[in-house]
């Protein structure tokens, strides 16, 4: 049955080929217009209790003009209700990354693109398989150049305490060494287990670029599951968002742990075909983002669309 698997992977490279250009042979069907979009509610915000609200979005540096689409969606929805921070689950700069700090990419793909004052707001990056094409330490040391570009290391991790002191921990992973098994990724591996286990944070997040689980073309990812899932059940974390497919999706729980998919940044002329299945809580394409509400009780993933709306939330309770 080797032959079939190696017809198989001669296939999704052939489609990826096809889909790393700048257009598309096919515009994809996005599932969340051909069937009804679960009902939802969003719970209301207590009074007196901590929260706070923050974007994710992925596979987004082109430049082009479905980028400044996206960007656009992004401003209406900060300036509609308060984003505290944004953080990026990689392919920051299509194709090859950057080659240094003052590579031209930085203004054409990202200064000059969330410009709006709504946006002017700490972001918290991790790197894509793109961004290993490049430099990727330029990506850590621009962070001296920009104020609002927060990345001390290709893997890190910081706290958020919110009002009420509710702590909310963020692990942003460095997926291309793991998914390839080169590089670092056993030393990375024995880091994140390490800082998991000594987390005292009320709710673990965990963020990078390729995903265990996908309804896109890439699929499910062998080596992501088998590096990681043990680890993150081990750790009870609750949350990995991730990219790589350019999509928008959610998982019903895997083993605890709720897995999204949001690779929308670049909007519809980068989106791949998406299925909605019976495992799916919402799966879309054609572009957008996603906003997370984080509080004591819950979180509250919402997916936005091109408009700035939401089409889909989801709810993450934990008594």
């Amino acid at each position: 049955m080797s032959w079939i698997r190696g017809l198989s992977n001669l296939f999704a490279v052939l489609t990826l080929t096809v889909l790393s250009g700048v257009g598309h042979a096919a515009t994809p069907r996005d599932p969340a217009r051909t069937r009804e979009i679960p009902k939802f509610t969003i719970p209301d915000v207590v009074p007196g209790a901590g929260y706070e609200r923050f974007m994710v979005i992925g596979d987004w540096g082109t430049g082009r003009p479905d980028q400044y689409k996206v960007a656009e969606a992004m401003a209406i929805r900060a300036k509609a209700e308060p984003i505290d921070f944004i953080l990026t689950v990689g392919d920051n700069f299509y194709e090859d990354g950057v080659s240094s700090v003052n590579d031209p990419q930085w203004k054409t793909k990202f200064e000059d693109v969330y410009t709006d004052p709504a946006l002017q707001l700490p972001i918290y990056p991790s790197l894509g398989n793109h961004d290993h094409r490049g430099n990727t330490m330029a990506q850590v040391e621009y962070s001296k150049r920009n104020k609002n570009w927060r990345m001390p290391a290709p893997y890190y991790t910081f706290t958020r305490t919110l009002s009420d002191e509710t702590v909310v921990q963020y692990f942003a992973i460095d997926s291309d060494p793991i998914h390839r098994l080169r590089g670092n990724f056993v030393d990375q591996l024995v880091w994140l287990d390490a800082e998991l286990a000594k987390s005292v944070a009320r709710w673990k997040i965990v963020y990078g670029h390729h995903p265990l689980y996908s309804h896109g073309i890439h699929g499910n990812s062998d080596t992501m599951i088998a590096q990681l899932s043990s680890l993150f059940v081990k750790h009870k974390i609750d949350v990995y968002l991730c990219g790589h497919d350019h999509t928008l999706e959610m998982f019903k729980p895997i083993d605890g742990v709720h897995h999204v998919v949001t690779g929308g940044g670049a909007g519809p002329e980068r989106a791949y075909d998406v299925k909605w299945t019976d495992e799916s809580y919402y799966a879309a394409t054609l572009g957008g983002f996603t906003v997370l509400r984080v509080g004591r009780a819950e979180i509250v993933v919402e997916f936005v669309r091109l408009d700035g709306k939401t089409e889909y939330a989801h709810t993450i309770r934990k008594d």
